[in-house]
């Protein structure tokens, strides 16, 4: 009797635990969890900036297929453990604050590569490629000004007129009836630019543009901008990736905004109202001189 009432109330315990933790037991833990996304965004980061060692989806599949087998998990448990950390913020935020602080704790080595990367590598040949460069995270630091995320990608000999862009990234504790926005644009060699923008909200954002089909682009561009708030909640993104598309037939046409960038007062249309200026002038003294009789009527 003894033994069963002792294990009873280690039932119990347990119950009382599970209830208290109000985590069903497929989610991984929290302490886990934080492990495993930290590690996932130093794979993702690393692999992003070593695009020659990772040069197919198959070899980026299968390191991303390690990190899980170095936690003991696997994609599909990861995936059903987010989809509850999503439905439970206020743990995800937590959860996410940890591995901001560690990531910035141990992000020395990135930092590195990141600086190495000043110097514009090949973008990934291929008709769908994520031609993201940085880390894939981002804070937003009211305190310190840094409300913007700003990005830009010069064009390399993968991308092709016509092509489709796609920012999308995974926004955390934004605060509802802020000013935020996304800005995504192309920018061609004939100063037209097409341009495509939008509210950032909590959870998923997408947001496209298309190249022109008549001019070569030069570079994608764009910025995501965070309220400044005070009250010590941090505003994040994660999971961003840029996709470009090679255009094929039969593919729906992006909605954009178009502005023609051209300086008023460039050198090239200071040559041509200087030249216009001269003609002007010419025809001006010739018309005085014939109507002194100085030389002959055309």
């Amino acid at each position: 009797m003894k033994t069963t009432r002792l294990i009873a109330i280690g039932l119990l315990f347990a119950i009382i635990l599970s209830a208290c933790k109000g985590q069903p037991d497929y989610v991984i833990e929290e302490d886990r969890m934080v492990d495993l996304l930290v590690d996932i965004h130093k794979t993702e980061a690393v692999m992003t900036l070593n695009h020659s060692k990772f040069p197919t989806d198959e070899k980026r599949r299968a390191m991303r297929e390690a990190v899980f087998m170095r936690h003991n998990t696997t994609k599909a448990d990861f995936d059903t453990s987010l989809i509850w950390y999503g439905n439970n913020l206020d743990v995800y935020m937590d959860v996410y604050d940890q591995v901001i602080d560690r990531l910035k704790k141990e992000n020395e080595a990135i930092k590195e590569l990141i600086a190495q990367e000043n110097v514009q590598t090949l973008t990934d040949a291929g008709d769908t490629v994520n031609i993201w460069k940085e880390q894939n995270w981002h804070i937003f630091d009211s305190d310190k000004g840094q409300n913007v995320l700003a990005f830009n990608i010069d064009k390399d000999e993968n991308f092709e007129r016509r092509d489709h862009f796609a920012l999308r990234f995974h926004a955390i504790n934004v605060p509802q009836n802020s000013d935020t926005k996304v800005y995504l644009a192309v920018r061609h060699n004939n100063h037209i630019i097409h341009y495509n923008y939008g509210e950032v909200r909590n959870g998923w954002n997408t947001l496209k543009v298309q190249s022109d089909s008549l001019a070569n682009l030069n570079d994608v561009y764009g910025y995501v901008v965070m309220p400044p708030r005070h009250d010590k909640h941090r505003m994040y993104i994660d999971n961003i990736e840029l996709t470009r598309i090679h255009n094929k037939k039969n593919m729906p046409m992006e909605e954009y905004y178009v502005i023609n960038a051209m300086p008023e007062n460039s050198d090239k249309d200071k040559d041509k109202n200087t030249k216009k200026e001269k003609k002007k002038s010419v025809k001006k003294s010739k018309s005085e001189l014939v109507r002194r009789h100085l030389v002959p009527e055309p």
